[in-house]
């Protein structure tokens, strides 16, 4: 999967760099007021020793009744009235996913909405909040997360880290854009997300082919 030339790697990406483009950005909450179903995850940044800024990620725990069982994605979940706002319960998701607890004064912004392939079947939209922690995260999964991983946003950012994936029941074998980290597979509904993200930075990252249920 060839990858643009002319796209710059973010190697000195900073908390300032997010926090100014994400002030700029405008995003697109039209799913998110026009579903049935509505679910919020929390990008979570942290300079990370040795890595620079970075990305959290969870491993979500095996389930047969998790669409998403075993995949890499942010931490995060449905909409509860009781949460009063997403954002709240893109907060409470993660406290309650990974003991991690994020403030009003870490959030940097939100990115679009994100709808389409098996999130349509299920009414759903998810909005995705970005925030910035501060120090040394202490993390304390619970049972719905299998594994967790910090990814430096300098390689989610370099196209050229970027490799097919072909998700085992799809029947066509259609081969899907993804990044490989130490083991770990991010693709999907989180590859999108991100390329939201990477996009605030002007890094064009390649498309899905035409996603339906099995993603």
């Amino acid at each position: 999967m060839a990858a643009s030339s002319s796209v710059r790697p973010l190697d000195a990406h900073t908390r300032d760099d997010a926090s100014l483009a994400l002030a700029r950005h405008i995003p697109d909450t039209s799913a998110s007021r026009d579903a049935i179903r509505n679910a919020a995850v929390a990008m979570v940044l942290n300079d990370r020793p040795g890595q620079g800024l970075s990305a959290l990620f969870i491993q979500r725990a095996e389930h047969p009744d998790d669409p998403w069982s075993g995949q890499m994605a942010f931490p995060g979940g449905r909409f509860e009235p009781y949460d009063k706002s997403l954002v709240r319960a893109a907060i409470r998701e993660t406290r309650e996913e990974v003991g991690l607890p994020l403030t009003q004064d870490m959030l940097l912004g939100r990115l679009s909405d994100v709808t389409g392939g098996r999130l349509s079947i299920h009414r759903l939209a998810v909005s995705p909040f970005v925030f910035c922690h501060p120090g040394e995260p202490e993390l304390k999964p619970n049972y719905e997360v299998a594994n967790t991983v910090w990814v430096p946003v300098s390689f989610l950012g370099d196209p050229a880290n970027i490799t097919p994936y072909v998700f085992p029941p799809d029947p066509t074998k259609r081969e899907f854009p993804s990044w490989h980290y130490e083991g770990y597979t991010i693709w999907g509904l989180t590859y999108r997300i991100i390329g939201n993200y990477l996009r605030l930075f002007d890094v064009q990252i390649p498309g899905e082919p035409t996603v339906t249920e099995v993603e």
